[in-house]
């Protein structure tokens, strides 16, 4: 019964719930998705994303995900950022996003109950009249109305696209959007066991269009990252991508499937020639991570404005090597951390399995929102910086 469904809540308050979180299999049942996910990018054997085909191989389900995503950078649009009183732009966290988010709220139960519904129609559906119907969720012209079930799916739509009330982005709503795509998982609108083809089309296509999404989010509304760590870390938004895209180059050959010439993606150092990240940037993600960062720090040499990612491809003699340290770095800097998880919703499909520490939901913003500083700035921290943590090893 949709009565008996557990309200939607946070449960990560202090360090016994962290712990009780880390030990959980919550948390495992996340990392195996995520490494299902890098797993199903490997298995293509170094070939590349299609942009012009972004819906290929998607269950129409997914095709519908995507169509939403695509309809969510429109809204932009109709919420232009707001210029400074003296009529320059707004440094940091420009207002307009508060907008663009309370539309998200106000559209994701109709988005959420339209996958569920695509979901529900099988084949009857092609991936391109499915995708259509998500960029009519999204663009309002389909209202259906969201019970307790779809509520505890769009609770994580909320969280996946910054906070609007600290106007940042950062690798918790990141995270929430994995959270999102476990549970339509789940739920079966992968299908009914995800083969690593489509479990790869998934995680290239629907993240890139997640990307388009949140950079134009980043761009427009000069979000703050969230709890970054400057120049000193991966990267200021993002984690997931780098390690899907690492993934995707794993088995990169000389020639690739499509029979042409690879040799000079073969190793990661290949990210310092222009060429390599103009060419490629569309149809490798790891590449277009790069290729993001450099516009974003225009100007900055790139050993400077990303000193890890830089020392990963001084270091890092295969994409094997990056892949499988980045999987690590994204459990010990993000899934292990209170300071980014203490803000993930838990459910009846994401679900906690300990006491939480608080019995009530409500607290104060200034309470919930609070980023502790963790003195980062010490000159006796036990990994340098510049150095990626696994480059020794």
């Amino acid at each position: 019964m949709n009565e008996a469904l557990p309200l939607p809540r946070r449960s990560i308050f202090n360090d016994v719930d962290m712990k009780n979180f880390m030990q959980s299999q919550t948390k495992v049942e996340l990392m195996n998705f995520v490494k299902s996910m890098g797993k199903a990018c490997a298995s293509g054997g170094g070939s590349s994303f299609d942009p012009s085909q972004p819906l290929t191989n998607l269950p129409p389900a997914m095709a519908c995900l995507h169509g939403s995503l695509q309809g969510m950078v429109s809204w932009v649009d109709d919420f232009p950022p707001e210029t400074a009183s003296s009529g320059g732009t707004i440094r940091f966290g420009n207002p307009s996003f508060k907008s663009w988010h309370e539309r998200l709220v106000e559209r994701s139960d109709a988005i959420i109950t339209t996958v569920l519904q695509t979901r529900d129609s099988g084949d009857d559906l092609t991936p391109e009249l499915a995708c259509q119907l998500g960029k009519d969720a999204a663009s309002g012209s389909l209202q259906p109305k969201g019970d307790s079930s779809v509520n505890q799916v769009s609770c994580y739509l909320h969280g996946s696209f910054g906070n609007e009330i600290r106007l940042d982005y950062g690798t918790g709503h990141e995270s929430s959007f994995l959270v999102l795509l476990l549970i339509l998982s789940k739920v079966k609108c992968m299908g009914e066991t995800p083969s690593l083809v489509t479990m790869r089309a998934v995680t290239l296509s629907i993240f890139d269009q997640y990307l388009k999404v949140t950079r134009r989010l980043q761009v427009d509304y000069r979000l703050e990252p969230a709890g970054s760590h400057g120049v000193w870390g991966l990267d200021d938004y993002h984690c997931l991508p780098l390690y899907f895209g690492a993934c995707q180059l794993q088995g990169i050959t000389d020639v690739n499937s499509a029979g042409v010439t690879s040799q000079e993606l073969l190793e990661p150092k290949c990210i310092m020639d222009e060429h390599t990240i103009r060419e490629y940037g569309d149809s490798y993600m790891y590449f277009g991570c790069i290729r993001y960062i450099q516009e974003l720090k225009k100007g900055v040499p790139f050993f400077e404005s990303s000193p890890m990612l830089y020392d990963i491809s001084q270091t890092l003699p295969s994409w094997d090597k990056v892949a499988r340290g980045l999987i690590r770095l994204y459990e010990g800097e993000v899934l292990d951390k209170r300071v980014v998880v203490q803000h993930l919703i838990f459910s009846k499909l994401f679900p906690c399995t300990w006491t939480p520490s608080r019995s009530s939901y409500q607290i104060a913003p200034t309470e919930n929102f609070r980023i502790i500083n963790q003195n980062s700035s010490s000159k006796n921290a036990a990994i340098s910086p510049t150095r990626a943590p696994w480059a020794k090893d």
